[in-house]
């Protein structure tokens, strides 16, 4: 509870002259208790909108039944303090609602109208009956459309009665009706909506179309149905809709016609719909326009990945549609179309497309060319492989890696002998290193037996990518250091015992890179402590530094008395790392670390406090 002197201040201070000064008076009154309600209600009508603000923030942070109970009065006043009350009752939630019981019977239209819009904004009250009987019984519109928009949102069932009587209510109230049904979703309401398929009004007619949809039962489709020959162009698209939502689609030129109409030119809300209906027909008319609309997506935009993945799944339905195989070889259609038509070739591996992918790899644009490529490699084939293996020279390199890297997947044995004449005239490292791995994917032993016929560059690829222990082996050995060093690397990957021997030798490889790798490799296989201890003296920082990480995750508490000589190490990243492996071990030697405290180096000092707390 708020100090009785703060409070006084506080009040004192809603009537400063200064605007700032009330606004931070009614701000810090958030805090407050029951006794700060009343004079925060008054503060509601100061003349700066600051404090208004702050008033309302308050009286809804202070919440309750008292605050509720003197907002009340305010649904009285002007629409300014209507609406302030509003929110503030609604904040409050449920305490608010037996307040609002008796508000539903008051003389005043609007204030019965705030009450049960209250309740729909709260979404609860134990007592929906009330609010029924208002919907059959009140003289005024806006209560009984308020009172049915509540049924629906309170999810009152055994308001279904009073509902259907009110679809004989003026539109607006019939309106509030129909969002309720929807919300409701019983499937009894299935034949009084229906009925409202024959009333004058088009916007009743199509709103009953609507709710006929969100309902979803057999019933209401065939209600749907019966209604389409007789409906308007804008009814037709709207039972469209609902059907496609229900998942029926009938199969009528007429149905296909609006919903290629709907993808081509509604939004993206509609063409989700219009994709689920159009994939159930099947008609190759909507091939293209998909497509093109497709074809308009931006990359960047988020909601892109989605709407792209809903078109390919729609096109796959289609299966190998000639449609497809005109769009790639339209030279009108955006470059977007195009590929995304390919993909949906490649993943359904139309053999008949074939000669057609062929025939665009002589084009222009690198993104269909290289989904071609893509496309060719999973449907395969003589000819496709054919077309592969002549694109391994392709003038363009984004190509030639997608082609080169397609056959080493494949294996094909057959392009071997063209993969690896093409290494000397490779320009892009990328492009290179896939090279090496689509030799290695199909013959890795010939590639490694024609190594010293091979550039150190191309041995060091090897070194990267081989995955056989004896050519990592063979390799580590190699009279080039760039690839020995690659090759140590990859034998992290192995733990057999000659693995281990190899990696125990190169602690002592003259080279300091080589001696950290076998560090770390050793490491990683929690082996031959021994000589990894022995490496805490070794004469590079970086050895010593992952030599002590290694000890560190060994898991042996009892390595902790090895590393206490390297807190003294001339390296500050080397103490540092010692610091935490002796965290790591939980060992009582880590108390060695209060002597640290005056290390010259703030890093140190702060790493060592920070422990020591934890201590």
């Amino acid at each position: 509870m708020m100090p009785n002197d703060e409070l006084s201040t506080l009040l004192q201070q809603l009537a400063d002259p200064d605007p700032s000064a009330r606004r931070i008076a009614a701000e810090t009154l958030s805090d407050g208790d029951e006794r700060a309600i009343y004079p925060l209600i008054r503060t509601l009508r100061d003349e700066n909108p600051g404090v208004q603000d702050a008033a309302m923030r308050s009286l809804t942070a202070i919440g309750g039944e008292v605050t509720a109970y003197m907002a009340l009065p305010l649904l009285r006043e002007s629409p300014f303090l209507r609406n302030t009350a509003r929110i503030i009752l609604k904040q409050i939630g449920q305490p608010s609602v037996p307040l609002l019981r008796p508000l539903l019977t008051d003389k005043d239209d609007d204030v019965r109208t705030f009450a049960v819009d209250l309740i729909t904004d709260i979404g609860t009250c134990d007592y929906p009956a009330e609010i029924a009987r208002l919907l059959e019984a009140d003289p005024n519109q806006n209560v009984r459309a308020s009172a049915a928009r509540a049924i629906g949102a309170l999810g009152y069932q055994e308001g279904a009665a009073a509902l259907v009587g009110s679809l004989k209510d003026n539109e607006w109230v019939c309106f509030s009706a129909l969002e309720a049904i929807a919300v409701l979703r019983d499937e009894a309401f299935v034949e009084p909506v229906h009925t409202l398929l024959g009333s004058p009004s088009e916007t009743l007619r199509y709103a009953a179309i609507e709710t006929l949809g969100k309902l979803g039962s057999s019933r209401s489709s065939a209600a749907l149905l019966g209604r389409l020959g007789a409906a308007t162009d804008i009814e037709k698209t709207a039972i469209i809709r609902s059907l496609v939502q229900i998942g029926i689609t009938p199969s009528m030129a007429e149905v296909s016609d609006q919903l290629i109409e709907m993808y081509a030119n509604g939004d993206w809300e509609e063409r989700m719909i219009a994709l689920t209906g159009l994939s159930d027909l099947k008609d190759e008319r909507a091939v293209r326009t998909i497509l093109e609309v497709a074809g308009e997506l931006e990359p960047s935009d988020p909601e892109s990945e989605e709407r792209l993945h809903a078109v390919q799944e729609a096109l796959l339905k289609f299966g190998c549609d000639p449609a497809l195989l005109g769009v790639i070889s339209d030279p009108t259609m955006k470059f977007r179309s195009k590929v995304i038509a390919i993909e949906i070739i490649g993943e359904l591996q139309c053999t008949e497309a074939v000669p057609h992918l062929i025939a665009i790899m002589d084009g222009d644009l690198r993104e269909v060319r290289r989904a071609s490529v893509l496309a060719l490699a999973v449907i395969r084939g003589d000819q496709a492989l054919a077309e592969l293996r002549k694109r391994i020279e392709d003038r363009d390199g984004h190509v030639r890696n997608a082609s080169i890297s397609a056959l080493g997947q494949i294996g094909d044995k057959s392009s071997y002998p063209l993969i690896l004449d093409h290494i000397a005239r490779e320009n892009y490292q990328d492009v290179l290193e896939a090279t090496i791995k689509a030799l290695l994917l199909i013959d890795a032993q010939s590639l490694f037996k024609q190594r010293t016929a091979l550039s150190p560059a191309v041995r060091e690829i090897m070194a990267r990518y081989a995955g056989s222990p004896d050519m990592l082996l063979a390799l580590s050995r190699d009279p080039e250091q760039a690839v020995r060093l690659a090759a140590l690397s990859g034998l992290s990957r192995f733990t057999d015992d000659a693995t281990r021997a190899r990696l125990k030798e190169a602690l002592k490889d003259p080279n300091q890179e080589a001696r950290k790798l076998a560090i770390m490799a050793l490491g990683s296989m929690n082996s031959c402590f021994e000589e990894i201890t022995q490496a805490l003296r070794d004469t590079d920082l970086w050895v010593r530094l992952h030599a002590v990480r290694a000890i560190g995750e060994s898991g042996r508490p009892e390595a902790a008395k090895t590393i206490i000589p390297l807190l003294y190490d001339k390296e500050v990243p080397v103490v540092l790392a010692a610091i935490d492996a002796l965290v790591q071990l939980g060992s009582s030697e880590s108390v060695s670390l209060g002597a640290l405290q005056n290390h010259p180096d703030p890093a140190v000092q702060e790493r060592v406090a920070q422990v020591m707390e934890r201590l």
